[in-house]
């Protein structure tokens, strides 16, 4: 009985680990040179709005935090509509601080193939490091509209 108990430990919420990332994205986006603001809570689709002073408009980002990698994402993420939205994957690490954070930042349809659907996960699947490496710290592709 004790060994069912402790194989049933209470999970702890993601929210922190969430807020923790947007915040960091949103800090290194002010750090350089861009306009950020954080969307209200409750906003489906993106969680930070990017520009610049000069440029009129603002784009759309979301940002995905984990402490360890795998991301786990939806799949309608990488449908066709939202092909050219911007993700940020960022790792945290444990919550000790001891490691930097690390951020990858990329089109939904660059990786839109990468993604591994386990077949008990309708809809969803989850997003591994070796397939957003190449995009650390690639902070100038948040307002590029070209391919990359």
């Amino acid at each position: 009985m004790a060994a069912k108990q402790q194989a049933r430990k209470k999970r702890k919420s993601g929210i922190p680990t969430g807020n923790a990332g947007e915040y960091f994205v949103m800090g290194e986006l002010l750090k350089r040179g861009y306009d950020a603001q954080l969307a209200d809570r409750n906003t489906t689709a993106y969680d930070i709005l990017v520009g610049r002073s000069e440029d009129k408009a603002l784009k759309k980002i979301q940002v995905k935090s984990v402490r360890t990698q795998p991301w786990y994402v939806s799949q309608s993420s990488f449908a066709a509509d939202m092909a050219d939205q911007v993700t940020v994957y960022v790792l945290l690490g444990k919550e000790n601080g001891l490691n930097a954070v690390r951020y990858f930042i990329v089109k939904n349809k660059a990786v839109a193939k990468q993604i591994s659907v386990p077949k008990d996960w309708p809809g969803n699947g989850f997003m591994p490091l070796k397939a957003i490496e190449g995009y650390e710290n690639q902070w100038e592709s948040v307002l590029t509209s070209g391919d990359q």
